[in-house]
């Protein structure tokens, strides 16, 4: 009797563990690819014609035993910081080919000041590193100002893709 009270005990507790979802946020200018990272990561798929993110759009992928709800967010839209809340993570996405995305990364960096989950900088499009406009000294120098990770990846190719979000379950 005594096992199989303890079986439905298991049983009955199993069912009502919550389950682990955390939310991401991937920020950055437009046509950084933030986009296709999520893509990528989500559906391990790469388009070269992708329109501009308009408006967030949410993602849904289980890694580790975490559902992690990716949420495609353009800065450009209105009331971005309500948006934002909540997030256990928020990667700042810049285009290596595009000095001014990382001064865009900058900005999106200082208007985070104070937020108190996982910041992680990316600079996107590493398999274009013949035509980067800012390298891996400059992306440093920004995520050691925020003691924060920094990769570089390419969502054309899946480079470090999936070792980003990786980087944000570790330690669950």
């Amino acid at each position: 009797m005594a096992l199989k009270n303890l079986y439905i005990a298991n049983v009955i507790g199993s069912w009502m563990k919550a389950p682990k979802i955390w939310k991401i946020s991937v920020l950055g200018d437009a046509e950084v690819g933030k986009t296709s990272l999520v893509n990528r990561f989500v559906y391990d798929t790469f388009k070269d014609d992708m329109e501009s993110t308009v408006e967030s759009k949410a993602y849904k992928r289980k890694v580790d035993g975490i559902t992690l709800m990716v949420w495609d967010v353009s800065i450009y839209e209105e009331h971005v910081d309500k948006i934002l809340r909540g997030s256990k993570a928020i990667l700042v996405v810049g285009d290596i080919t595009r000095k001014n995305t990382l001064n865009t990364m900058h900005e999106i960096a200082r208007f985070l000041d104070g937020y108190n989950g996982i910041m992680i900088f990316i600079g996107n499009k590493s398999d274009l590193k013949y035509q980067a406009e800012f390298w891996k000294d400059d992306l440093k120098k920004l995520a050691d100002e925020y003691s924060s990770p920094f990769y570089f990846t390419s969502a054309k190719t899946g480079e470090n893709v999936d070792n980003v979000f990786r980087e944000i379950t570790m330690g669950s």
